[in-house]
């Protein structure tokens, strides 16, 4: 069953926080915003001057039939026509011209209009494209620096989803909020201005209707954004079961799960699209109520047009001014539905803003301290004073207490779920103890600047992860700035060169998506490589041989037995021969150490490790 979608942060709610953030990204851009704000008023200008040349149009076509005012220039529209043809100095080139004199200025105010548009639309995309971006970047950079509990609760689908299709639904927002947001409002004062002058009750008109049809846009807006939630939340949710597909395919293949997976698969996807059908009908909703609610509103207009403008009036203004307001309020519509559009878009944004304010809200409590000491130069001493650990309610580390002495090996073995690798977990510093404290020479681990204690740590894990780049590249990922002969010393003594002399590429061979290319003994000697290219103080060697046959097993133990030379060395273990010649092993149950001691000691107790021992020679 699917979970419910997350809950809005209270202190991002809100359609503000769209504007918020725009606001800030565009800050930074402060010329383009400048642009594309006085970009927007001349195209508003441009685009409507044309209905201001409607009366003049009339009277040229049908100069026997028309009413001329008796003062022409008695009213502003007139007065502005008038300007426009001395502006464009055709009122001087053209004199007398009639239609070809207005034609000449429509096409001039053709030229100049889609300039504005192709200027207005070019900076408004840049701007859109750049405040994604910043999104974009700004969601990685702060998922990167949460720990590994968000992780842990998160699926990596919604994660994707999030930075991905979130993301684009903003985009679009932008792009529509950035060119109709600003241009249709003025678009639709312009048509307000240009009825007013005319019959000045007539630029309340326009205005009131426009306030009026905000109302049901609105409302149905808070229900586009609430679909939009739960429709992005569904997405999420399918991406999540596609990549689980993909990634186990030889799973799937070797169980015959097709079906199943497509099932379930089909299932996620008919749940998006019933959520997303549902933010459709609202919008689809509000758009035809706009419509009815704009026409009834134009039919009223002309009704009381007829009674409250006498004919006599009528007749002063002139039929050809006339049409003009009317059509300037006729085309009021297209303007308002491309704010409820806008709108609709902008709340549907919402929703996936909801989205992304969730995982930016979340707060790592692995962080450093203030005044944090920086780990130089560490001798390697480890110290677990009654060190406690527990996810959520679950006691996974109960008051263990061990000390590591600088250069020494030790293992933890015992049961699944006795909590070796919890201990790993604690000295990387993925999850801090919930009681006690780990000390690095000295040092409580909290109080170190993180980033320079994992300077000094290496890890290799059971299941050896490689970036999609060269087996050099990877290598190379251990330690910023090392040569390409140091690269080549930690290949030889994590045992690469033996494979990678038989590749056409060598080392420039590309690994492809984790390692496909490569067998799994082949993958663990890379990672090794990396790790002993970083040089490290403290090495976390977490059951790096138990998913191996036993030919690669023997290469790669191999390779751990050069990497660990020196160094202080935390071994997790499954397979015990592995661990026979470590320095001490600790024999974890439920949490706590009921062992310890060299191989041979532990054999001679007779307790947990021998049977422990038994039971795998058993097998």
């Amino acid at each position: 069953m699917a979970s419910a979608p997350p809950a809005p942060s209270k202190s991002e709610t809100g359609i503000l926080v769209l504007f918020q953030h725009l606001g800030r990204s565009l800050s930074k851009h402060k010329l383009l915003v400048a642009a594309i704000l006085v970009l927007g008023v001349l195209q508003a200008a441009l685009l409507k001057a044309p209905l201001i040349l409607i009366g003049k149009v009339v009277r040229d076509l049908f100069p026997r039939t028309s009413t001329v005012p008796a003062d022409p220039r008695a009213t502003a529209l007139d007065a502005v026509q008038t300007n426009l043809f001395e502006w464009t100095g055709l009122a001087h080139w053209m004199p007398g011209a009639g239609l070809a004199q207005t034609a000449a200025l429509v096409a001039i105010l053709a030229v100049l209009g889609s300039l504005t548009v192709y200027g207005f639309r070019m900076c408004a995309n840049l701007a859109t494209v750049r405040v994604v971006v910043d999104m974009r970047n700004a969601i990685c950079e702060h998922l990167m620096h949460l720990s590994l509990r968000f992780f842990a609760k998160q699926r990596s689908g919604d994660l994707i989803s999030t930075v991905s299709n979130d993301t684009a639904t903003i985009q679009r927002s932008f792009t529509l909020f950035l060119e109709n947001a600003y241009i249709e409002p003025l678009m639709i004062v312009s048509n307000a201005v240009i009825a007013g002058m005319i019959i000045p009750w007539l630029f309340w008109v326009v205005i009131g209707l426009a306030v009026v049809l905000a109302i049901p846009m609105m409302s149905f807006g808070r229900r586009v954004q609430k679909g939009s939630r739960k429709s992005l939340h569904a997405l999420g949710r399918a991406t999540d079961t596609m990549s689980q597909m993909f990634q186990g395919f030889r799973t799937v293949k070797a169980f015959q799960l097709e079906k199943r997976e497509l099932e379930e698969f089909d299932k996620d996807n008919q749940n998006f699209l019933k959520r997303t059908m549902r933010m459709v009908q609202a919008k689809t909703v509000s758009q035809s109520l706009l419509y009815l609610l704009y026409m009834l509103g134009f039919a009223g207009m002309l009704v009381a047009l007829h009674h409250i403008v006498s004919r006599d009036e009528l007749q002063q203004i002139g039929e050809a001014q006339v049409m003009t307001a009317i059509a300037a309020i006729g085309t009021t519509y297209t303007h308002v539905k491309r704010t409820a559009r806008t709108y609709n878009m902008i709340k549907e944004s919402q929703g996936a803003m909801d989205r992304i304010a969730v995982h930016l809200d979340a707060k790592s409590e692995i962080v450093d301290r203030v005044g944090a000491t920086v780990l130089d130069d560490p001798r390697g001493e480890v110290v677990f004073d009654n060190v406690s650990f527990a996810y959520d309610a679950d006691t996974v580390i109960d008051r263990l207490s061990l000390r590591v002495e600088p250069g020494q090996k030790v293992a933890f073995v015992g049961p699944s779920g006795s909590g070796k690798s919890t201990l790993l977990n604690l000295l990387t510093r993925f999850y801090d103890p919930t009681g006690g404290r780990i000390l690095i020479d000295g040092h409580d681990l909290r109080d170190l600047a993180l980033a320079s204690y994992l300077r000094h740590v290496a890890t290799v894990d059971q299941q050896p992860f490689l970036f999609n780049t060269s087996i050099r590249e990877n290598i190379l990922l251990g330690r910023a700035g090392a040569s390409d002969t140091e690269m080549l010393e930690a290949a030889r003594a994590a045992l690469v060169d033996e494979f990678v002399d038989g590749l056409d590429e060598g080392y420039d061979t590309g690994v492809h998506e984790r390692g496909s290319r490569l067998s799994g003994g082949q993958l663990q000697r890379i990672t090794i490589a990396r790790a002993i290219l970083r040089d490290p103080t403290f090495l976390l060697l977490d059951e790096a041989t138990s998913a191996l046959d036993s030919e690669s097993e023997r290469g790669v133990q191999e390779a751990l037995d050069n990497l660990m030379v020196g160094r202080t060395s935390f071994i997790v273990a499954h397979r015990l021969s592995t661990v026979r010649h470590v320095d001490r092993i600790h024999v974890l149950e439920k949490g706590r150490i009921v062992e310890s001691g060299s191989h041979d000691e532990l054999v001679a107790l007779g307790g947990a490790y021998k049977r422990l021992l038994d039971m795998q020679s058993s097998l």
